[in-house]
């Protein structure tokens, strides 16, 4: 379900970035309420097409801020109007904040955390950030943050103040691919043999208790593979969000459904039906039939057209946001998931 929130305020945070806050209204607090790191999913009509994006609370549960980082990308649709067109006023409609990337806290711990983000990969990363420094005053953190500029570095600023404020808590490395960095380390992309000396130098894997991880899919995966294989780090102590999706490793072979199946579903706590055909994604079925189902990426990435599958088999293609006790425990993206039997019973609703 989406609610149409007005916009209380746009900033332009770069040359190609804005932040936008909505207003909520005091009914609906408690359903916008979100945990630092999760996401929101946009949903406006542009130029006659409706479309649907999401992006990264950037604001921290005790801000009483709802706002998000809409960075423009080249031949972006949703990005382009948002930069050039939004303005205070507007509505949109949002969907409740969602996703399973986020930190909890607690004032006892005596942790500490690596935060790596790069480009707009920043915007759930200083919700995360500015959470631990203060709910967590025996933690510490160092933040690695890829650019290519400082220009075009959003929330050096108030990054910049965080440095000031908890100096003894929180150290932060810039990190620039296009212009010099203040040391060798500090210049190019975050790759290769910078990740080896970032683990095994300025942050290593051994002490370290927590990483965040948001960025480009390329990125992201390599700084997996190396703290699993070479570090032998807790791989649930390796935290992540993508907001893109390519073929990963989690993409496998489908098996092909032998004709259309029947699809009973609670949506919104009401019961609707819609049949799904072959080789046809339960998203896909349910949306030609009219209905308003959840979703935004399609492509397996963010978690927003989680559901549940009661009786039936499905396989899903690909899988990124879900972890493998949610999928142990009956949970698929219908983006990606193919029906395999003749009938299915799913839920929206959890």
């Amino acid at each position: 379900m989406h609610h149409s929130l007005r916009i209380k305020g746009i900033q332009k945070e770069t040359s190609e970035s804005v932040s936008i806050e909505f207003e909520v209204p005091s009914d609906l607090i408690e359903e916008f309420s979100f945990k630092s790191g999760q996401f929101l999913t946009l949903k406006h009509t542009v130029n006659g097409e409706e479309l649907r994006r999401s992006y990264s609370l950037c604001s921290t549960p005790k801000s009483g801020k709802l706002k998000v980082v809409v960075k423009q990308i080249q031949n972006g649709k949703f990005s382009t109007f948002a930069n050039t067109k939004l303005k205070t006023g507007d509505h949109i409609e949002l969907g409740k904040p969602a996703g399973n990337f986020f930190v909890e806290t607690n004032k006892q711990n005596q942790k500490s955390y690596t935060l790596i983000a790069a480009g707009s990969g920043i915007t759930p990363i200083i919700s995360i950030l500015k959470t631990i420094l203060n709910d967590e005053p025996n933690s510490t953190v160092n933040l690695f943050y890829g650019n290519k500029s400082p220009e075009l570095t959003i929330f050096k600023n108030k990054i910049d103040e965080l440095i000031t404020q908890f100096n003894n808590n929180l150290n932060v490395h810039y990190i620039y691919s296009k212009t010099k960095g203040e040391s060798r380390f500090h210049s190019g992309r975050l790759e290769g043999r910078k990740l080896k000396k970032l683990f095994k130098k300025f942050a290593p894997a051994h002490s370290c208790d927590e990483i965040f991880i948001c960025g480009p899919q390329e990125m992201t995966l390599s700084i997996i593979d190396l703290l699993e294989n070479k570090f032998n780090f807790n791989s649930s102590k390796i935290h992540y969000e993508l907001f893109t999706a390519k073929t990963t490793e989690k993409s496998v072979p489908l098996k092909k459904s032998k004709g259309s199946s029947s699809a009973t579903a609670t949506l919104n706590g009401e019961t609707i039906e819609f049949v799904v055909k072959k080789n046809e994604s339960i998203l896909e079925a349910g949306l030609s039939a009219g209905h308003d189902i959840p979703f935004s990426c399609q492509g397996g990435v963010c978690g927003v057209c989680k559901c549940f599958i009661g009786d039936g088999k499905v396989e899903m293609e690909n899988n990124i946001a879900l972890s493998d006790d949610e999928v142990s425990s009956g949970a698929v993206l219908s983006c990606q998931a193919k029906v395999l039997s003749p009938s299915i019973k799913i839920s929206f609703d959890y």
